[in-house]
């Protein structure tokens, strides 16, 4: 498979948000329930999944225009080792809040899962499966980082580019960003961040042109 992507040269970066939870403006939900808890402490947001089945996620509206290009960055650490399940984060969203994307990785550190879904796992419509392959350390917190420049998504672990899509298997119907957990497993975050990309293709010649000319 030939995958050609065009060259952008970026020439600025702004944050538009960005949390590092000392308060709770943002309206991050705060609650403690038998099946789920989440509350802000010590400069963290901390979520537990408490039940046996179904995935929580926890999320707020961000700037985010997804025609533009944006970064969504954060670090997520794993609270309770040697359990099933992925975390991560979620973005996009409809406007009914039935359809979003995930981007995860599994509590072992092993393997990676995006995907654009319905909010009860009736119909998936993209989904890429993809195995790490030097283990992510779970001792210390994992960043994932989600970028978006023109036509692709660039997903990276640790700083390190896990997989490349086309926009065209995810949804980008809203502004809704948040943390995905699966079940009896708890994560806290110390910040999120969107940054807005501002970047301009670059006109070079490339091999490319034998391949028409």
């Amino acid at each position: 498979m030939l995958l050609i992507t065009q060259l952008f040269e970026v020439d600025n970066c702004q944050s538009i948000l960005r949390d590092d939870f000392t308060n709770n403006k943002r309206k991050w939900e705060i609650t403690n329930k038998e099946a789920r808890e989440a509350f802000i402490k010590d400069g963290s947001y901390w979520m537990e999944n408490k039940s046996n089945a179904g995935w929580n996620y926890y999320k707020i509206k961000s700037p985010i225009k997804t025609t533009r290009n944006f970064i969504i960055d954060t670090k997520i650490e794993l609270l309770n080792k040697n359990q099933h399940g992925h975390f991560g984060l979620v973005w996009g969203f409809d406007k009914n809040k039935e359809m979003l994307n995930r981007f995860s990785l599994s509590a072992d550190g092993e393997r990676v899962i995006i995907m654009q879904f319905e909010k009860n796992h009736r119909r998936v419509y993209h989904r890429f499966h993809l195995r790490i392959l030097r283990k992510i350390n779970l001792n210390q917190a994992v960043r994932f980082t989600i970028i978006k420049i023109d036509s692709f998504f660039y997903f990276l672990i640790n700083e390190s580019i896990v997989n490349i899509s086309h926009e065209s298997h995810f949804i980008n119907g809203g502004p809704l960003i948040g943390y995905y957990l699966e079940p009896l497993l708890s994560i806290r975050s110390k910040y999120i961040e969107v940054k807005k990309i501002k970047a301009t293709e670059i006109k070079a010649v490339t091999g490319l042109n034998k391949l028409i000319n």
